[in-house]
């Protein structure tokens, strides 16, 4: 039987002092226990009430490698030695060399520049698109999450619109926020993604004042969704059609599906991307890489690109790190992930059918979603209408009864570290609560 009572404890002088946890973006999170953790080796973590759990959540991303990886670690620990400060033009040599492994390994990749969060980076390739295009719309999809900030924060489809095809702001809104900026949505246009139909509508009438488009190039963040074939290389043409620059936003996908990241995965190149989460395995770190005409407006002072920590040294340590064990044996982490998460994924279907429980079960490498509906594949948020969310939540709740740590919001995510045992066990754990459903 697990024990909380450290937590609870530990919970109830939080609350006292700060406003809940470090992230209150997911709503499905919203009355999840909450369990304080003191250490982490391989994929498993050990909680101040000395709870162990196999982790599939490994920070929502960053640790592709896994906890306490000892080349990784040893990376940082001898950064940590020498660690210096560096800002304005003091620069470190490894962020020549991280900058290199991008060029060498992401399609898109003409020039890079460093950030410290994914949500930074995002602002800063808006910015980059208006200063190259001279226009200053951008267009994003339904579910899709590009940072906390105003301007590309929630904000629902208007299915029917009269004009523009702005967000509309509305209850319904899972992300919905106060204080927002009341002219936040008027920035950009909000459409259903995959469905090229739409787009090409919409760029009829106001493709010219268009700068970007942005989109996971792979819906983890709703649904692990992959897009429809052919829609990526058709949204390619009409951005070369309309002067548009085509944005990934590989925050996820960067480095964790593939060395050569979504866009080498599916063979469509974008005008610019961004990175964070795994490219560093774990220490803050993000990256905008893209189109050397582009990237160079920031050489040329035409566009601000400021930060205390861009290329914070021990977060260029960590990336060279993960990219070099990525790099390892042509590959071989990557082949190890593929092996466990395909057995993963494929017992657990298995069980859902024995159980007599729908469960949807998609994803790409490293992350993949189980949602509770009777549906083979989901190519978009709106796919996923009718399914039973207390359901998952509940199995999301006896999982860690059991040990085993996922997302309330069913987002399953495979580091190197998984093994073949860990397997075993989280399927005998995920037999057991099925039977409780």
């Amino acid at each position: 039987m697990r024990s909380n009572v450290k937590s609870l404890e530990l919970n109830e002088r939080a609350l006292k002092l700060m406003p809940g946890p470090q992230s209150n973006l997911a709503a499905a999170w919203k009355g999840v226990e909450r369990c304080f953790v003191v250490r982490g080796e391989g994929a498993h973590l050990w909680d101040v009430d000395r709870n162990e759990y196999i982790d599939y959540t490994i920070g929502l991303g960053p640790g592709i490698l896994g906890h306490g990886n000892e080349e990784y670690t040893q990376a940082l620990k001898a950064q940590l030695d020498t660690l210096v400060y560096l800002a304005g033009y003091r620069q470190s040599p490894m962020e020549i060399g991280v900058a290199e492994k991008f060029i060498q390994h992401v399609p898109c990749a003409e020039k890079v520049r460093f950030l410290l969060s994914g949500t930074e980076s995002v602002q800063l390739a808006i910015r980059l698109a208006r200063a190259y295009t001279k226009r200053r719309y951008f267009i994003r999809f339904e579910g899709h999450y590009h940072g906390w900030l105003d301007n590309v924060l929630g904000g629902m489809v208007d299915d029917h619109p009269t004009g523009e095809p702005l967000a509309v702001d509305s209850a319904d809104d899972p992300v919905r926020t106060e204080g927002r900026d009341p002219a936040a949505f008027e920035q950009s246009f909000k459409l259903l993604w995959n469905d090229i139909e739409v787009l090409e509508r919409v760029l009829e009438k106001y493709g010219e004042e268009v700068a970007l488009i942005v989109m996971e190039p792979i819906l983890c963040n709703a649904g692990c969704c992959s897009p429809r074939p052919g829609y990526l290389e058709k949204v390619r043409e009409l951005c070369t059609k309309y002067g548009i620059v085509l944005y990934f936003d590989e925050i996820i996908t960067g480095f964790r599906v593939a060395l050569n990241s979504a866009q080498g995965l599916l063979g469509v190149t974008p005008d610019m991307a961004t990175f964070g989460k795994a490219m560093a395995g774990g220490i803050p770190m993000a990256a905008v890489a893209g189109k050397e005409e582009i990237l160079d407006l920031i050489l040329e002072q035409r566009v601000l690109g400021a930060g205390t920590f861009n290329g914070y040294p021990l977060s260029l340590a960590a990336a060279l790190a993960t990219i070099k064990i990525l790099e390892k044996d042509d590959g071989a982490l990557y082949r190890h992930i593929d092996k466990v998460q395909n057995r993963l994924m494929d017992g657990l279907k298995e069980l859902s059918q024995r159980h007599g429980i729908p469960m949807l079960i998609q994803g790409p490498r490293g992350v993949f979603v189980c949602e509770c509906i009777d549906k083979e594949v989901a190519y978009s948020p709106r796919d996923f209408k009718g399914a039973d969310v207390e359901k998952r939540m509940k199995f999301a709740s006896l999982m860690l009864d059991e040990g085993i740590l996922i997302a309330p919001r069913g987002r399953w995510y495979v580091c190197a570290a998984i093994t073949e045992a860990d397997v075993d066990k989280t399927l005998e754990c995920a037999d057991r609560v099925m039977s409780k459903l």
